[in-house]
């Protein structure tokens, strides 16, 4: 299963102005045939753009995805996710018309999600999702204290979609193997300061990936303690020693 979401622009009709022409047929042809093949969502327009989020078969969605790029509805196609999912955000087709989108509680468990791409957006790429939602209510969303803990990956993230990809490869390779430490992972300060490590671990948390336990305190080495040698035993009771 996939999820692909993107923003497109409406074509300019007269007077220079985007009209969503044919936006009643869009809904009237996603509503009917997007349950029928599996797949769930949400369609809006806002200010001359559309905003689409499909989910559901691989095939399915990329059958429609190649639609959607060659329809004359839809100009300057913008694809902003494209990824792997084990389960879906949407539960059913919505169509939420004029709205911001991020007025439904549908759509938390989708920005959650995806909160590593969305707060890797560039200015540009922020002010052209802005009209449906706003990025910084989930750059403002709460982040969980992983001091004192212990981090293991349980999947890799898509890589495809980070703004740097090597270093969140090292990390990950770090967290792969066994649980490491949060506090280890700052005090290197390869991965930079403590809250730029607490952004990309709590973007991994929140895809579902991450396991978080306490940290184990280490165990002190234990000393061997050396067994008394005969001879030099029998040398101090002889000397008087002992």
């Amino acid at each position: 299963m996939k999820c692909i979401a993107y923003v497109s622009r409406a074509p300019i009709k007269d007077r220079s102005i985007r009209m969503p022409s044919g936006l009643s047929d869009i809904i009237s042809v996603s509503s009917k045939h997007n349950p029928q093949s599996h797949i769930t969502g949400i369609i809006s327009y806002r200010e001359g753009q559309y905003l689409q989020v499909l989910e559901g078969p691989d095939i399915e969605v990329d059958k429609l995805m190649a639609k959607i790029s060659s329809d004359t509805r839809h100009e300057n196609i913008w694809v902003f996710l494209n990824k792997s999912v084990t389960e879906r955000s949407f539960r059913n087709w919505g169509i939420s018309v004029f709205d911001f989108v991020d007025q439904g509680t549908f759509f938390d468990d989708f920005i959650e999600k995806n909160s590593v791409v969305l707060n890797s957006f560039d200015e540009q790429q922020t002010k052209r999702i802005q009209p449906f939602f706003d990025i910084h209510k989930s750059n403002t969303a709460s982040q969980k204290d992983y001091k004192g803990k212990s981090l293991k990956l349980l999947a890799w993230p898509d890589l495809n979609h980070v703004s740097n990809p090597q270093m969140i490869m090292d990390l990950c390779v770090k967290l792969t193997k066994k649980p490491y430490p949060f506090d280890t992972l700052v005090a290197s300060g390869e991965f930079g300061s403590s809250p730029q490590v607490t952004e990309i671990i709590n973007g991994f948390d929140q895809s579902g990936i991450l396991s978080v336990t306490e940290t184990q305190p280490l165990d002190e080495p234990k000393v061997n303690e050396k067994k008394p040698n005969k001879f030099y035993g029998a040398i101090k009771k002889f000397l008087g020693m002992r």
